[in-house]
């Protein structure tokens, strides 16, 4: 399997996630070596990690509602009688839409709220930890986008054949 430009884009959402939870677990395994061997480790090591661990929570969760993996959506549309179950959908969609919107909206009321704090240990802006929360649901906002627009087609293309 070759590594495309198109591969690499259509999954740079799996790649930031997996790439942050490297981090997370890199620097966690690092650390906890050079206590046990060295009875001292990286003073940095806590905040590393944890901001890595919320960017991979964060675009993670994007990557796994793309994938549909979140179960209580896929088991409230699939609750409904057969022939309601694409307005179900498209309904659940629209929902979607407006939730992840909003939390992007309030999101990015956070960011702005605290655009002069810094983080305790490395001091550096608190904007880079807290921007993975607006990145996540802006990709879940795209992704609601998307399945809203083909549920639409297909609820239309069912009543017309």
């Amino acid at each position: 399997m070759s590594i495309t430009p198109k591969t690499l884009f259509k999954n740079f959402d799996l790649i930031i996630s997996g790439f942050f939870l490297c981090i997370t677990v890199l620097v966690v395994i690092v650390n906890v070596l050079l206590r046990y061997l060295f009875q001292g480790g990286l003073f940095w090591a806590e905040e590393v990690a944890t901001t890595a661990f919320i960017w991979s929570v964060f675009v993670g969760a994007a990557a796994a509602y793309r994938y549909k993996m979140h179960i209580g959506i896929d088991f409230v549309t699939k609750l409904g009688p057969r022939p309601w179950r694409a307005l179900l959908a498209v309904i659940i969609d629209g929902l979607m839409v407006v939730i992840n919107g909003y939390i992007v909206y309030l999101s990015t009321l956070f960011i702005q709220a605290n655009q002069l704090k810094r983080t305790p240990v490395l001091d550096v802006p608190a904007i880079y930890v807290n921007t993975a929360l607006t990145v996540g649901f802006a990709l879940m906002t795209i992704y609601a986008l998307s399945f809203l627009l083909r549920d639409i087609r297909k609820l239309f293309g069912a009543q017309e054949g």
